[in-house]
């Protein structure tokens, strides 16, 4: 029965080892065919909350006081039932299923462990719970394995592992973090569904309130682990009670920002621009079939300009940035930087280039040796290109990190801290040019607004000019003078940021801007 209580969690509080807690007396209450959802920054003890839940605490962490109740069971008492009354959906299904294993055998083993079927009716179920979460093809799919899939099709293989037996609870921690739009519009719309038919009830995770003002039915928000404020979405957004969920709100009412034209002379131009990915070789390794992620892309970004560039996954929308700084060679068509021809062949040119220009990629962590000290690193940058090591502690300073930073590795620092650093290393070099590609896709609102408005400072300081990759809409709407819109290799829309997000020309981003969540919070703002 829809609306009834199915799960409450009552004066929750985890610590790990013999600190002090880190959630503080955390109340929750889930119901039949609703969706709560628990927000706040990175670090307000969501995970923390949610792993308590599960009982999947790692190793040293300790549920101090609290219950987690189905009925009159406490489910810290007796183990939740994980794979039967819960199951969770993971923010990185890539690293949630296993590599080596077709995705509908995963799906199986776990009907075969917990429902009891065999081998044989167990695939016959998870092709069918695959075509249930709308896996394109799911008699063809279902035996490939997971890195034949994109990301938004992982995710749902990752829907029919967590419903396989039939689970009255559903977590899904970030399930959208890293999709784009509209790849992310079609995975709620599907989580919707299958909570309103299966009669869930789900704690769906997030940072972002424009996708919990479009999915939840009320709302939790965390800060320094404890609630600070809970209820209805449409109350809870439409008259937030607490300061603290009033400035996440104030986040998010960004407004087009006011352009300026570039008033520079043209510093990259692109005509005619093809870029060719072999995608099978015979058996004497010649090209057999290819790819064309770039398709006769013609492309001026002018000097002080910032440009954004949109599109979904597989749009070309990083290659383009890679090929603008000769990181990869191009088949057809020419690129010049300040009238100098961009060859990646030509490596005396390319060494000049990469002082002038640089790519700040996606994931910081992944850009970072994770055995190498903030410190060591920056100084590796400034000695390959004949800079005074003495400038770390300036180069930390001006993207807003503390000097003991310089003493850290990767792995001790957060998300917005790594962002800055790699940023840093850009600017070792004193460049004038940055793509930055979805540098601030994975960040919470608050610290992607504090790295938005870093950027915005070096801008303005030191004369860059930015080619700012990314799906997000409104952050490029906010933050760009121009935005290129990408869609199959090519360019089919290009404009003024405020022109294309109020009045778009092409179909495909009028789709795009349809897909964007968000529609319901700005409702709340009027």
């Amino acid at each position: 029965m829809a609306g009834r209580t199915v799960l409450e969690v009552r004066g929750l509080s985890v610590a790990f080892g013999q600190q002090p807690p880190v959630t503080h007396g955390v109340d929750l209450t889930l119901k039949a065919g609703q969706i709560t959802a628990l927000v706040g920054e990175s670090g307000s003890g969501k995970s923390v909350t949610s792993s308590a839940i599960m009982g999947l605490l790692p190793a040293g962490g300790r549920v101090v006081e609290g219950s987690v109740r189905e009925g009159g069971a406490d489910w810290l008492q007796t183990g939740a039932p994980l794979g039967r009354g819960l199951s969770m959906v993971f923010q990185d299904p890539m690293s949630s299923l296993n590599p080596s294993m077709r995705v509908a055998d995963q799906v199986a083993e776990s009907l075969i462990v917990h429902g009891g079927l065999d081998r044989r009716s167990a695939w016959k179920e998870a092709v069918a719970l695959l075509e249930a979460v709308e896996l394109p093809d799911p008699e063809r799919s279902a035996r490939k394995y997971p890195h034949e899939l994109s990301g938004g099709q992982k995710q749902r293989v990752m829907l029919a592992l967590a419903l396989a037996c039939k689970p009255r609870v559903l977590i899904a921690d970030e399930p959208t973090t890293a999709l784009d739009v509209t790849v992310q519009r079609s995975i709620l719309d599907l989580l919707r569904r299958l909570q309103a038919e299966h009669d869930l009830a789900v704690l769906f995770i997030t940072h972002d309130l424009a996708v919990v003002a479009d999915i939840a039915h009320d709302v939790v928000v965390l800060r320094n682990g404890e609630v600070v404020e809970t209820g209805a979405v449409r109350d809870v957004f439409g008259r937030p009670a607490h300061p603290y969920t009033r400035s996440l709100l104030a986040a998010h009412r960004r407004q087009v920002r006011h352009e300026h034209a570039a008033t520079g002379p043209v510093l990259i131009e692109l005509e005619g621009v093809v870029k060719e990915f072999v995608t099978e070789r015979d058996l004497l390794g010649r090209p057999k079939a290819t790819f064309q992620a770039l398709r006769g892309i013609d492309l001026e970004v002018m000097r002080g300009e910032r440009l954004g560039v949109v599109g979904e996954s597989g749009s070309g929308k990083s290659t383009l940035g890679r090929a603008m700084l000769g990181l990869m060679p191009i088949e057809a068509g020419r690129i010049a930087f300040d009238g100098e021809p961009v060859d990646a062949a030509d490596r005396e040119a390319m060494a000049r280039l990469r002082k002038r220009g640089q790519f700040v990629f996606q994931d910081p962590y992944a850009a970072l040796n994770p055995r190498m000290r903030v410190g060591a690193a920056l100084r590796e940058v400034l000695q390959v290109h004949g800079r005074p090591v003495a400038e770390v502690e300036r180069l930390l300073a001006e993207v807003g990190l503390e000097d003991d930073v310089a003493g850290r590795l990767p792995g001790g620092l957060s998300g917005g801290q790594r962002a800055r650093v790699v940023i840093a290393r850009a600017l070792a070099v004193d460049p004038e040019f940055l793509v930055l590609d979805e540098s601030v896709a994975a960040l919470d609102t608050a610290i992607r607004e504090a790295v938005l408005q870093l950027l915005d400072r070096l801008a303005r300081e030191r004369g860059l000019t930015y080619v700012f990759i990314s799906h997000d809409l409104e952050v490029v709407a906010a933050f760009c003078d121009r935005i290129a819109v990408m869609h199959k290799g090519r360019i089919v829309e290009l404009g003024k940021a405020q022109r294309v997000m109020t009045e778009p020309e092409d179909a495909y981003t009028q789709r795009l801007l349809a897909s964007q969540p968000g529609q319901k919070l700005h409702q709340h703002f009027e």
